[in-house]
């Protein structure tokens, strides 16, 4: 492909310390107070409130600094090995930031990127190449937005995102020799500990469940609460039920189709017919709504701002209700153990997951976050041993 090779040309050029500073400074044009970029992505028509676009932006680049980006590059090309000279980006799902992680990765590593948008928000991808034009019109140079599956075939390494049969169907174009890393399906959760103070834990998790309306793979589909039989997990789901209702103001969400307002109706249906209190903001649009599940289930999965408060004793539950989830738990948002992690720690790792973060900080992981448990850049990469004599 032509366009493959003039992006590899385009990006021979341009240093480490020239792409350091470029992607930097376009992560500041998003997150700087008044940008007028998340209001361009918010004008696009796509799936959030402008609100929630501003908000999930600054929140989520507020790390993705200059030196963020040189201590990352250090580490992952410690010992340096081939960077490809383009790679092929197909990204999915409706998060800007996810994007933009997507195309800024290979970049930092040395590469050009040819870049498939997400059908669910094809304006980040496009307004992002946009930003780093202004940043630096010569690294803007080395990516290209298009959907030829040839770019599959020809580019020297490929990232896939998505379901994980959208995943399997771009890895069988892929050739068996070319660098393919793939992220496939992946949920999170919320878990609450004996220490945590009830009222700030559901003001943090409220904001994971809000920004970007639970449409992520790092939205809490579940919220755990330690409860020793003294109903702290009934209280919590109305403390949670309260702050999802301030948020609601505050963070309105986007426009659901009819599927998915029939889908919520559902959800909260099923819920009552189970047994399972059920909090929503009464007859008007459901915005958001909390469910409570009994000790020991897990129901499917929250989205859309509904979510589903679960009940644990102790270690063993906690333990146990992320082994279920095994291997498409992605991360676990905590609250609640001041003095030691051990316990959500076993948790993720029952559960496959690799990253533990903070309540309230769920969608905003650095740049350096091992996805998925991979290391973000060095897959990309082709190694070389030399033995001596």
């Amino acid at each position: 492909m032509r366009q493959l090779e003039a992006l590899r040309s385009a990006g021979r050029g341009i240093d480490a310390p020239r792409r350091i500073e470029a992607l930097a400074a376009a992560f500041e044009l998003w997150r700087a107070p008044g940008s007028a970029w998340p209001e361009r992505l918010a004008a696009r028509g796509g799936l959030f409130s402008p609100a929630v676009i501003e908000r999930g932006i600054r929140l989520g680049l507020e790390r993705w600094t200059a030196a963020a980006l040189a201590e990352l590059r250090a580490r992952e090309l410690e010992h340096a090995g081939q960077v490809p000279g383009v790679t092929a980006v197909w990204l999915a799902g409706p998060v800007p930031g996810a994007a933009f992680a997507a195309i800024a990765l290979p970049l930092l590593a040395g590469s050009s990127v040819y870049v498939k948008a997400s059908r669910s928000d094809p304006g980040a991808a496009a307004l992002f190449a946009e930003s780093l034009a202004e940043a630096d019109p010569g690294l803007a140079d080395c990516v290209a937005l298009g959907d030829d599956p040839g770019a599959l075939v020809h580019a020297d390494a490929v990232v896939a995102s998505g379901s994980d049969a959208s995943v399997r169907a771009v890895r069988e174009q892929v050739p068996p020799a070319t660098a393919f890393v793939a992220y496939a399906h992946k949920l999170s959760l919320a878990a609450i500990g004996p220490g945590a103070d009830p009222g700030a834990a559901a003001r943090r998790v409220a904001l994971d469940v809000a920004l970007w309306d639970g449409r992520g793979c790092l939205s809490p589909a579940w919220v755990l609460v330690r409860d020793s039989g003294g109903a702290e997990a009934a209280a919590f789901a109305e403390r949670l039920a309260s702050r999802l209702e301030e948020l609601a103001d505050a963070l309105p969400r986007g426009t659901l189709d009819a599927a998915e307002h029939l889908r919520l109706r559902e959800w909260r249906a099923v819920a009552a017919a189970r047994g399972d209190a059920v909090l929503h903001p009464g007859d008007r649009s459901p915005e958001w709504g909390v469910s409570l599940t009994p000790a020991g289930e897990l129901p499917p999965a929250g989205a859309l701002r509904f979510a589903r408060v679960v009940p644990f004793e102790g270690r063993e539950d906690l333990v146990a209700l992320c082994r279920k989830l095994s291997p498409h738990l992605s991360s676990i948002g905590y609250a609640g153990w001041p003095d030691s992690l051990d316990e959500p720690r076993a948790a993720l790792e029952a559960g496959g997951g690799s990253r533990l973060c903070p309540a309230g900080r769920m969608q905003a992981p650095p740049l350096a976050w091992r996805h998925d448990g991979m290391q973000p850049i060095r897959p990309l990469l082709r190694w070389v041993d030399v033995e001596e004599e």
